[in-house]
């Protein structure tokens, strides 16, 4: 009787995670499924499922990248009609960015978009360099992202170390359930209502952190990054270049781009490591034969909410020059502009 018990226990845990991660999300309304307004990895996660269930008719540019991203851009519309104009062409946008987004985590997202016509626009940042790989190992059990990525699975035993789990992806499913229960508990939302996604950490009308906020930790955010850029450089390099590989091989385009940082804040080279992954970035993008393009704009300390997150008024800044940045890769991808090494000193690049 308990034997039965237990494989009829598990013949339903398989068959939810099925569900889950078969594609049955997009099955439910997004907003009850979401755990808070800012439940980056589900929305992702129900995001591609639902463009893989109704793919895009039009040249689309999938945006990666971490919270930095999400947060320079106005939004996919807006973002889509500009580089539309300065392409003479028409483009849509799908932003795939969520907060803390390892290059791992961007894999598994390529991995699950449709086939057509599309421009991968990935975003570079120290964070985006410095992740480590034991968290990435996670998703091969089902946390942090609800979709199941057969390439992640295959480059796990050489990047990660490991193999997926027998038990596939059901402790994640455990892991959010779990999660799920516990915020809505939390929050004001019940179980099962809807929730508005918030596309910014910083709507219109948010104010930043003081000058000296900005200031109060920079010391440790530059010697960490050192840090985690000298462990984890090189796995995070590998993981893009798993990235580049997937996409020459679906037939998508790439073009890399810098997220923005306050260097009012903390200095235009991060202490030697935006120097240095820049360095590693145009090398790959050479070597890849894909643009990487430099987004130059004039921005302030006041336009930043904290070291890397713009404000709504600077997104109004730099959402045009992005848009012709990306509109020239895509049009003219040879004689776009590789992203040139900021002001720093290459004696101090982390190594």
């Amino acid at each position: 009787m308990l034997a039965a018990a237990a494989a009829l226990t598990a013949l339903l845990l398989f068959a939810a995670q099925e569900v889950v991660f078969g594609g049955g999300l997009t099955a439910i309304d997004e907003g009850r499924l979401l755990r808070i307004t800012h439940d980056d990895y589900v929305h992702v996660s129900v995001r591609v499922e639902q463009l893989k269930k109704d793919p895009p008719s039009t040249h689309t540019i999938y945006l990666f990248g971490g919270s930095g991203t999400m947060e320079c851009f106005v939004s996919e519309t807006s973002l889509a009609a500009a580089v539309s104009r300065e392409a003479h062409e028409r483009f849509g946008v799908v932003s795939l960015a969520a907060h803390q987004e390892s290059m791992a985590m961007t894999l598994a997202l390529v991995d699950n978009l449709p086939p057509g016509p599309a421009t991968l626009a990935i975003g570079l940042a120290p964070i985006r360099v410095t992740g480590k790989p034991e968290r990435d190992a996670q998703m091969l059990s089902g946390h942090t992202l609800l979709v199941r990525s057969p390439r992640l699975a295959t480059v796990a035993p050489r990047h990660l170390g490991r193999q997926p789990p027998t038990s596939g992806a059901i402790a994640g499913l455990f892991d959010y359930v779990g999660s799920y229960v516990r915020e809505r508990a939390t929050g004001k939302a019940i179980w099962g209502s809807r929730l508005r996604y918030e596309t910014h950490y910083y709507p219109v009308g948010a104010k930043g952190h003081t000058p000296l906020g900005k200031r109060h930790n920079v010391l440790f955010v530059r010697e960490k990054d050192v840090e985690l850029y000298r462990k984890y450089a090189d796995y995070n390099f590998a993981m893009l270049e798993e990235v580049l590989d997937l996409a020459d091989e679906r037939g998508f385009d790439v073009v890399l781009y810098d997220q923005p940082l306050n260097a009012s804040a903390a200095g235009p080279d991060w202490s030697g490591v935006v120097p240095a992954y820049q360095k590693r970035a145009r090398e790959l993008a050479a070597g890849y034969g894909v643009p990487y393009v430099r987004i130059k704009v004039d921005l302030t300390d006041h336009d930043f909410a904290d070291l890397f997150h713009l404000l709504a008024p600077a997104r109004l800044k730099w959402q045009p020059e992005m848009a012709r940045r990306l509109a020239s890769a895509l049009t003219a991808p040879d004689v776009a502009v590789a992203a040139a090494p900021l002001a720093g000193r290459p004696d101090t690049a982390p190594r």
